[in-house]
């Protein structure tokens, strides 16, 4: 038993999204270099704390601990660059009819964000989408995918703490929560990583009441092998392209596309390739597939 939490209605995500509104307020006042530092800051905690949250991804989601190392750094360089991309100009300055007037745009933020998550990147997805969006001073709500339990959000959760809290927000993963909180009128945009069924769903319901919406949806990812190529070579990235991680990424190579010519070579070659992976336990040693 790594914790336990409560499910969330859809009062307790009105509770949330308000606490986050009320957070945005005050958040989106702070200065770019506050803003800046705070980012720093939850860098170098999940710097610190990389052992422990890497720990708890390989438990939660079965990750092989290598890859889990590479999220997790992966994230502290994701806040170390937003941190960084908080501090650039924040508007423009335009030509004008009028040669004695301004004409000027200037970015500012829109207030809450929900972020929508999936399950194989619980470190990273949640990062990337929480990081930009502070350091442009919006207020972040997360819900994590519906398959993670309470148990299975504690390294997304733990990760997210090390941001500010007061504009860092959790609410249940439970599948009830997250009609509630894309249609809340509070809730001022909306990015989504997933299918691309539940993202068409998600991206017409935020839409269709003015929200600003964003989806990453699905994958497709063809590899292409031509007669002239090191077959071995290329079975062994493709097999660990399409079966790293046990294919649990939307960057997975999901079809090979290759010339007549060595087609029937390279089949054997890549399926002697992936049998050689193995299925093992993903913590004591840095194996492809994990389980």
């Amino acid at each position: 038993m790594i914790g336990e939490w409560e499910a969330a209605d859809s009062r307790e995500v009105a509770d949330v999204v308000e606490r986050a509104r009320r957070a945005a307020q005050t958040w989106r006042r702070a200065s770019a270099a506050a803003r800046s530092k705070a980012l720093g800051d939850a860098a170098a905690a999940v710097e610190q704390r990389a052992a422990e949250i890497t720990a708890l991804t390989v438990r939660e989601v079965g990750k092989p601990v290598s890859e889990a190392r590479g999220e997790v750094a992966r994230a502290v360089s994701i806040l170390r660059y937003y941190a960084q991309l908080a501090l650039l100009p924040d508007g423009e300055t335009l030509p004008a009819a009028d040669p004695d007037a301004l004409l000027m745009a200037r970015y500012r933020p829109v207030g809450v964000a929900a972020l929508l998550t999936p399950w194989n990147f619980p470190v990273a997805i949640p990062l990337w989408k929480a990081a930009p969006s502070l350091a442009y001073g919006n207020a972040t709500v997360l819900k994590p995918s519906s398959p993670q339990r309470p148990r299975r959000c504690c390294c997304t959760r733990s990760s997210l703490r090390t941001c500010p809290r007061a504009c860092s927000r959790c609410c249940s993963a439970a599948r009830s929560t997250a009609r509630p909180l894309i249609e809340h009128p509070g809730v001022a945009a909306v990015s989504f990583t997933g299918s691309v069924p539940v993202g068409r769903d998600i991206t017409s319901r935020v839409a269709a009441r003015g929200g600003k919406v964003q989806a990453e949806m699905g994958g497709q990812n063809p590899s292409i092998v031509l007669a002239d190529a090191d077959l071995d070579r290329a079975a062994a990235t493709i097999a660990y392209a399409a079966m790293g991680y046990a294919g649990q990424k939307c960057t997975a190579t999901s079809r090979v596309i290759v010339e007549d010519a060595v087609r029937a070579d390279f089949v054997d070659r890549l399926a002697g390739a992936v049998e050689s992976l193995g299925v093992v336990d993903p913590a004591p040693r840095a194996p492809w597939s994990g389980r």
